[in-house]
């Protein structure tokens, strides 16, 4: 027997001592009380049972308010979730329509110094300047042996960046050079890419911010990339005085800081700076 229906059979109980009362006195005050004591309890029991009643709605309403409660939360959150990735996927698909368009740009670029280079050699030939054209054919041979280096790098973000720079950015001149053999692909966690993809595309951006209209109508930069122990080493070494060597190596410092990018520069030439990666 559960709580509810306890207090009215207790109560239902009690009125077996009036009535045992009633039958041995046989008087009229016996009876009187006997009434009276089955009509409070009665009462009572009424009172009870409603009372039991609307406790047992409240709980209900409660429980379904509860209810109703987590599942409009887990709308949100759905509705939260869906938002999240419908914004994700305009990003990306954002991020897809500027890289085709950069990379359309780029390819266009490289066939018109690619025309550029053939009009010039053929211009050579048919002059006979044989010193002209044997110098410019080795300045190409050069130009392809470095965009070879470059993609060997094997971070295809970093790689992408370096061999689009030329096509894409008008104010400064960037010249690459690298170490023959030197790959980073095998040799860097996922995490340690995007750092330093991210930091040497910050570093070349400090330049051309931190250095100013003082700095030359276009000014280059070079960057030269080599292996030193166990370390590889990024220099950035500009060719023109550079007016704020200062501001750029606290720049610098700025952005790798978080990273396991280091940072030196030597002091007869301060405004070069060497990262220094180590692999895991």
């Amino acid at each position: 027997m559960n709580h509810f229906s306890r207090v009215p059979v207790l109560l239902a109980g009690t009125i077996i001592i009036p009535l045992i009362a009633a039958y041995w006195l046989h008087s009229v005050a016996a009876y009187i009380v006997l009434a009276i004591w089955i009509g409070v309890a009665y009462w009572l029991g009424i009172r009870s049972i409603q009372s039991q009643a609307q406790e047992q709605n409240s709980r209900e309403t409660q429980e379904v308010h509860q209810q109703m409660n987590q599942i409009l939360q887990q709308n949100e959150q759905l509705e939260q979730e869906m938002l999240n990735r419908e914004q994700e996927r305009t990003r990306l698909q954002q991020k897809t329509e500027t890289t085709h368009a950069t990379a359309i740009e780029a390819f266009s670029h490289h066939r018109h110094d690619w025309m550029n280079d053939l009009q010039l050699l053929y211009g050579y030939i048919q002059l006979g300047n044989r010193d002209k054209l044997i110098e410019n054919i080795e300045r190409i041979k050069e130009q392809m042996m470095t965009d070879s280096r470059v993609s060997k790098l094997g971070i295809p973000s970093l790689v992408f960046y370096l061999q689009s720079f030329k096509a894409l950015n008008r104010d400064i001149q960037l010249e690459v050079e690298i170490e023959d053999g030197i790959t980073l692909a095998d040799r860097l966690g996922t995490e340690q890419r995007e750092e330093l993809t991210r930091v040497i595309q910050e570093t070349i951006s400090a330049y051309q911010t931190s250095g100013g209209s003082s700095w030359g109508e276009c000014p280059t930069l070079s960057i030269i990339i080599r292996n030193e122990d166990e370390e590889v080493q990024f220099i950035f070494e500009p060719e023109e005085i550079y007016p704020g060597p200062d501001q750029i190596w606290a720049a610098v410092n700025q952005l790798i800081a978080g990273t396991n990018i280091t940072a030196t520069r030597p002091e007869d030439d301060p405004a070069s700076i060497s990262l220094h990666i180590y692999p895991i």
